[in-house]
């Protein structure tokens, strides 16, 4: 079937809605109380220096781009940058990679969430189930996708703020202990937090593999990205000083429902089924985001000949890449069955990192040849330090993940250099 291509439909305010959503569900509704288990208290400032790192990364994919507006992401950057194919099917397969482990990992906070409504299916069916109605609604297409996003974005915000809320009036009485007591963390526990909250932060580059369906992305995407990360990394500072404020990290991290918990303790009158059904909504929209990303980076790809042709193949109804969407279902529905909810997020931090990294000297490298817009350019552009600053950085938040949470990250990436291998040698 011939490809019509994808539609411009998204303005800066349905981007920035985008990445909102796609960023807010993976980080606070999902891993809050893995991170505080190990920052206790502290597990905002764990936040805050996974957000300070991150800022430096979204800053370079605000260059990157504005510079290359197109679906394909990373492979794009590093094709770029490097001019190599088999890097450039490497990183995209990467980033891939990281994203289905991130909905893998989300699939497990969904249903987390339904359990605490009363509902005990078995795993299976309920993973099952739930990317499967997240495959037909990224069939529909992305205008439609995107106000799912839009709809499901304004309640998991409104969650957050019913967190905030609830949790500034238990505090304010003094009748409450302001923090329950427990032992601070340690500087290698701190570290250890952060390194996960990478997990939290996803999301932002996701933009960037939207691109084709996006109006004057060289403007947008840079504002849409940083606007995004903003917002989130406010809401993320708030929730969790709150949440460990109120319950301790240790308990944080026993609960599948997190935030459920911190509700239940600072206002019991709200009723379990409220909150419950506002999580499921938070996660199963970024999970929805997740699934357009990586249909949308298996047809970029295809695009530039790194991938088999047929992904690139467009529905002559949605004008949605259906093929790369169906290839999607039975790898996160796999993943999904096998994985926990930490094991699959420190993996997806360990692989988000590594992406991030090699983004970072595709910009380098392409900043280096001279390629420098003209004065008159839209294109957005940072100083050289950035880059070279959170490559260091990025580097040394993987050293503290857990070894046995960066094995499986190490398989994909083995297996990622022998597929990009086979492939450039067919």
């Amino acid at each position: 079937m011939k490809s019509q291509g994808l539609l411009r439909v998204l303005s800066l305010g349905a981007l920035i809605t985008y990445g909102v959503g796609d960023i807010l569900g993976a980080g606070i509704y999902a891993i809050v109380g893995k991170i505080a288990g190990h920052a206790g208290p502290l597990t905002w400032f764990s936040f805050s220096i996974a957000m300070g790192i991150v800022f430096l990364t979204a800053l370079c994919y605000s260059e990157l781009g504005s510079r290359f507006p197109k679906s394909g992401g990373v492979s794009i950057y590093i094709q770029e940058g490097f001019g190599h194919k088999w890097l450039s099917v490497l990183a995209g397969l990467l980033l891939f990679s990281a994203t289905i482990l991130s909905m893998s990992t989300l699939s497990q906070a969904f249903i987390g969430y339904v359990r605490t409504l009363g509902f005990y299916f078995p795993n299976w069916l309920g993973v099952f189930s739930f990317f499967l109605i997240l495959l037909l609604i990224n069939l529909r297409g992305i205008k439609q996708s995107s106000i799912v996003n839009i709809v499901s974005t304004a309640i998991e915000v409104s969650g957050l703020l019913i967190v905030m809320v609830c949790g500034f009036m238990f505090l304010s009485k003094a009748t409450h202990h302001i923090r329950p007591q427990e032992a601070m963390p340690g500087i290698v526990d701190i570290f250890q937090g952060t390194a996960l909250a990478f997990f939290a932060f996803t999301g932002f580059e996701d933009l960037a593999n939207v691109a084709e369906e996006v109006k004057e992305p060289e403007q947008n995407l840079p504002r849409a990205i940083l606007s995004a990360l903003g917002i989130a990394g406010f809401l993320y500072l708030a929730v969790s000083w709150i949440a460990t404020s109120i319950i301790s990290g240790h308990e944080l991290s026993q609960s599948e429902a997190p935030l459920l918990a911190v509700v239940q303790k600072s206002y019991p009158a709200i009723p379990t089924y409220l909150f419950s059904s506002i999580a499921i909504f938070a996660v199963a929209n970024t999970c929805l985001l997740n699934y357009i990303t990586a249909s949308r980076l298996l047809y970029g790809m295809s695009k530039m000949n790194l991938l088999p042709r047929f992904l690139q193949h467009i529905h002559g109804k949605y004008q949605t890449p259906y093929m790369a969407i169906f290839v999607i279902f039975p790898l996160v529905l796999a993943l999904g069955l096998v994985g926990t909810l930490q094991e699959l997020a420190s993996a997806t931090s360990a692989i988000v990192l590594t992406i991030f990294s090699f983004s970072c000297i595709a910009l380098i490298k392409i900043k280096l040849k001279g390629d420098r817009p003209n004065s008159n350019s839209k294109i957005f552009q940072i100083p050289m330090f950035v880059p070279w600053l959170a490559i260091l950085l990025n580097i040394a938040a993987i050293s503290f993940l857990p070894i046995r949470n960066i094995i499986p990250a190490v398989i994909f990436i083995v297996v990622g250099l022998v597929l990009s291998w086979l492939w450039m040698k067919r």
